[in-house]
């Protein structure tokens, strides 16, 4: 059986009768923040790992587990037991988010290494949701996923082709509503020149793969609740991570902690690599501390976005730079 590294919830999964049950008022906020991780993906508005009233269980929590168990047949009670817990990680998610829980429990992977700083990453992307949608906000047409995959520089292309080499009959059946054409259709339009859209205004330039328009969200909002394309997802992310990793480390090999590369690699999922590595060289000094050129290099990647999204991208680094979710221990 997976394990989720929480020892408590851990243990209720395996049956251990000695632990209490997660109630309201309970003190341990990493076992209730693990069941607000999943009940999350279930549709409930509750904090994400990075919010400060994350894994405190309040009527907001109570009010979703009550809910949770009226849907899905489960005696009415305030508490998460085994069985709940079972539940929430077997029943399929209409919202499914790349948390802790679900990674390891749900999709028996590790929480770990490049992996982990991954999928931090997309908390500040889309709330780690796997359907995570822009529709042209930033005229770059759609962007999708847990890392925002986005149409006009091509990169939408990358996770189709991998949906589509990883089970081909979902594939056609979800984004061609069963036309085999269509859906290889699809992947000819966004391999085009600026992912086939005017890259002025992000508009489709085929009136036939306008993929802002209702139907072709409803789709990738389907795939996104596929399990198996959940793991393309985050293996076609890890790759796109790795391959950064290799470039980071060709120009700043003394950046090797959990915190540091994982600011980097946040820093080229925005800007590219060579955005990445433009903001490191211009704030390198001598005589300067790996955290003093982090915040250097936070300032500067601030510096150089559009005023409407200064304060989002300053909240994002600052989150790379404080959270205890990371370490200054080395990447495993």
């Amino acid at each position: 059986m997976a394990r989720s590294g929480i020892n408590r919830i851990d243990g209720l999964l395996a049956g251990d009768s000695t632990l209490p049950l997660i109630a309201p008022g309970d003190p341990d906020r990493e076992s209730v923040g693990a069941v607000q991780d999943l009940l999350r993906g279930h549709g409930h508005k509750l904090p994400s790992v990075i919010a400060n009233d994350y894994g405190q269980f309040g009527n907001k929590t109570k009010n979703a587990i009550r809910d949770f168990r009226q849907t899905n047949g489960l005696p009415l009670s305030d508490a998460v037991d085994p069985e709940m817990l079972r539940s929430l990680i077997d029943v399929p998610p209409p919202d499914p988010v790349a948390s802790l829980p679900y990674v390891t429990l749900g999709l028996d992977l590790e929480w770990k290494g490049i992996t982990k700083v991954l999928l931090l990453t997309s908390v500040l992307e889309g709330m780690g949701k796997f359907g995570a949608l822009n529709l042209n906000t930033d005229k770059a047409g759609l962007s999708y996923g847990l890392i925002q995959w986005a149409q006009k520089p091509g990169r939408l292309t990358d996770i189709l082709v991998a949906f589509r080499d990883a089970d081909s009959a979902a594939y056609s059946r979800i984004f061609g509503a069963g036309n085999a054409s269509l859906a290889t259709a699809l992947i000819q339009h966004t391999s085009k020149p600026k992912g086939g859209i005017d890259p002025l205004t992000g508009l489709t330039k085929d009136p036939a793969f306008d993929l802002i328009d209702a139907v072709w969200p409803a789709r990738f909002i389907e795939a996104a609740r596929y399990r198996q394309y959940q793991l393309v997802q985050i293996a076609t992310a890890r790759l796109a991570f790795e391959r950064s990793l290799d470039t980071l480390r060709s120009y700043a090999p003394e950046i090797t902690t959990e915190r540091g590369v994982a600011f980097m690699l946040d820093l080229a999922n925005q800007y590219g690599d060579a955005g990445a590595r433009s903001i490191y060289q211009t704030t390198l000094r001598p005589a300067q501390s790996l955290i003093q050129h982090r915040q250097a290099m936070a300032g500067e990647s601030v510096r150089r976005i559009a005023e409407k999204f200064k304060v989002g991208v300053r909240n994002r680094r600052q989150m790379f730079l404080d959270t205890p979710l990371l370490g200054e221990v080395q990447l495993a």
